[in-house]
């Protein structure tokens, strides 16, 4: 690379926002194919972090769907079950658009990584069709992850739909008795009930959920434990979708 190429490099990656970073160093010195190489990497390791993620809210809507379809114990519980299995719906497919794009967006990085290794490409253009490619896979990444956190609550939120219980019937006012000078009225107390919240937890038998026995209990396995649906995405650490026996220790078993 000649001195001319490295500081024109070097400029197109300070108005980048990387001067202080170690990829400028890396340019100055003219390594620039070891920029490209990690920006690449980068990239591709946020487009498969973004396809896990539109895995779970693809598994998230499904468990909402057939959650909505088991029937729900209320009408007004019925309509909220509709409701948010289909925002749970609509999440999953944004989250699929998101992950198309990371991983898009990769795929550029990956050429650029061919280009300037195939001496294909100025240093220049193959460093910055690198770096916007990897920006992009990020951005993408992070709609993925928002839009699985979506379909996860709506997940939950179906499952407390179904079980809401109807609404009590309001007690007809007591008829007012006739006002007399002689006879005294007693005040009619009418007393109502409302079952109790369903307790948090319920046991879970691992190996009865992990249905097709791969050592892991996905969203629609865990689709018939409501607090475990409801906690999914809060006990699954490495947000792969899927709950391992590491990640249930210490729950409610």
């Amino acid at each position: 690379m000649s001195n001319k190429t490295q500081v024109l490099t070097f400029a197109m990656l300070a108005a980048l926002g990387m001067s202080g970073s170690v990829f400028a160093q890396q340019a100055a010195s003219g390594k620039v194919e070891e920029v490209v190489d990690e920006k690449a990497k980068q990239a591709v390791k946020d487009a498969e972090t973004a396809r896990a993620e539109a895995e779970s809210a693809q598994e998230a809507a499904q468990a909402a769907a057939d959650t909505r379809d088991a029937g729900a114990v209320s009408a007004q519980g019925a309509a909220k079950a509709a409701a948010t299995a289909s925002t749970a719906d609509q999440a999953s497919i944004d989250a699929q658009a998101a992950a198309n794009q990371a991983m898009n967006a990769a795929n550029q990085a990956q050429a650029a990584k061919s280009a300037i290794e195939g001496d294909t490409a100025q240093p220049m253009d193959a460093v910055g069709q690198a770096v916007q490619a990897a920006s992009e896979t990020s951005a993408a990444t992070a709609a993925a992850s928002n839009s699985a956190a979506t379909a996860e609550a709506a997940a939950s939120a179906t499952a407390q739909a179904v079980s809401e219980p109807p609404a009590a019937p309001m007690a007809p006012a007591a008829p007012m008795p006739p006002v007399s000078s002689n006879a005294s009225t007693t005040a009619e107390v009418t007393v109502t009930s409302h079952p109790g919240n369903p307790a948090p937890r319920e046991p879970v038998d691992f190996d009865a959920l992990d249905s097709n026995h791969n050592g892991s209990i996905s969203r629609a396995e865990a689709k018939g434990n409501a607090a475990l649906t409801y906690e999914f995405r809060l006990l699954d650490r490495n947000h792969d979708g899927r709950l391992s026996r590491k990640e249930m220790t210490g729950w409610h078993e």
